[in-house]
């Protein structure tokens, strides 16, 4: 009888290559990056962010101002504003804003306003037409690029002697929401029996501020005076008070 002797299999060894190595070590190195990221941007986001937002609202309240006065004020006629209502003898009844002269003035501010604000989110610096003391303290190539301001990375310490160390991190911003405006108006009295006028428009803009690892909305507001007027009523001639 013939006899068969089984073969002992052994289980082989799995080789590991270099490539293994490779691939581990990379994903280990992506997973530790992406877990420091998250805790480092959760810290320092809220500083930079806040930061962000009030210098894009200092810029963005800039560019409303210029908007208002140089492509609407400067060319406004405000003795239309008024209808002013007086009685047989002179004495002021009531003062209203015209509503035709108002409704044209707030849509041509919202118009102007908003074209400002898309043009410096885009870059287009050159066809604002604005003076340059508004962009003295900021670098015109970076805005031609669409960043309105450049943080020091040293910000996130909250030292002043490292305030301005570390990379340059780009400020933009992104017109989310209409541009808002109204006029408001107050009357006081001046003297005997006359009115003085006070009227302001109230411009606000709705921006979201972008970092490359964070994103913030904000409002700029800002009131602009328009005109002052004295209303001017029939005065007495007796006077409670006037010897």
């Amino acid at each position: 009888m013939t006899y068969f002797k089984s073969k002992s299999f052994k289980p082989r060894k799995r080789r590991i290559f270099k490539r293994d190595i490779l691939m581990i070590t990379l994903v280990m190195i992506f997973l530790t990056t992406f877990f420091l990221f998250s805790i480092l941007s959760k810290k320092i986001s809220p500083v930079l962010l806040n930061y962000a937002s009030s210098k894009a609202k200092n810029i963005a309240t800039l560019m409303i101002t210029q908007a208002v006065n140089k492509e609407v004020l400067s060319k406004m006629e405000t003795d239309n504003l008024f209808n002013v209502s007086k009685d047989e003898n002179n004495g002021i009844k009531s003062i209203d804003l015209n509503p035709v002269t108002t409704n044209t003035l707030l849509n041509e501010i919202t118009n102007h306003v908003q074209d400002y604000i898309q043009k410096l989110e885009e870059g287009d610096i050159d066809n604002l037409g604005v003076s340059d003391s508004i962009f003295s303290n900021l670098d015109k190539s970076k805005l031609k690029e669409g960043i309105i301001y450049e943080i020091p990375g040293g910000l996130i310490f909250k030292n002043p002697l490292l305030a301005n160390l570390g990379p340059k991190i780009p400020v933009r911003i992104d017109l989310i929401g209409e541009v808002i405006s109204d006029l408001k108006t107050s009357i006081t009295n001046y003297g005997i029996n006359n009115a003085l006028v006070k009227v302001t428009v109230y411009v606000e803009v709705t921006m979201k501020v972008l970092l490359p690892f964070a994103s913030e909305e904000m409002k700029a507001e800002t009131n602009i005076p328009i005109t002052m007027r004295l209303i001017q009523g029939t005065v007495p001639e007796f006077y409670y008070g006037n010897k």
